[in-house]
């Protein structure tokens, strides 16, 4: 009986590459609010809305006050996954916003733990960060369609 080892050495190959991309790309998220926001789930649709101006305020009539990470892994996670789109476009979108006087940007922070205290500290704000990160004082919303 003749075996040959190309199929299985490609299947290793294959199954080896595919483990990698995918631990590597991994990242959690969540999305957060002050505790004050009187929501306990929320859609990705709405975050969506919320992130490119559609949806500006909170049910009970409370304006919404967008916060967002400078860049990095969950950054581009988070555009990609939750927005549907990608960081140069929602970069653009926000350019445009201030540009014609329409709206003033999120503010943006570099590091989460910023991001997280500003949050805890500002009624009626949203961001996102990775599970990873400490997040006791601030309300995690849970993502359903």
């Amino acid at each position: 009986m003749k075996i040959t080892i190309y199929p299985i050495l490609l299947l290793i190959f294959m199954i080896f590459f595919m483990n990698i991309g995918s631990t590597t790309a991994y990242c959690e998220l969540i999305i957060i609010v002050n505790k004050n926001v009187n929501l306990e789930t929320i859609a990705p649709s709405t975050v969506s809305n919320i992130y490119f101006g559609k949806k500006t305020k909170w049910p009970d009539g409370q304006a919404i006050h967008v916060v967002m990470l400078k860049k990095g892994k969950t950054h581009e996670t988070f555009v990609n996954e939750i927005l549907q789109s990608t960081p140069s476009r929602l970069k653009s979108y926000w350019k445009k916003v201030v540009f014609t006087g329409v709206g003033l940007r999120p503010r943006i922070f570099r590091e989460a733990n910023d991001l997280i205290t500003y949050i805890a500290q500002t009624k009626n704000t949203i961001g996102y960060i990775d599970d990873s990160v400490s997040h006791e004082h601030v309300k995690v919303l849970e993502l359903k369609q």
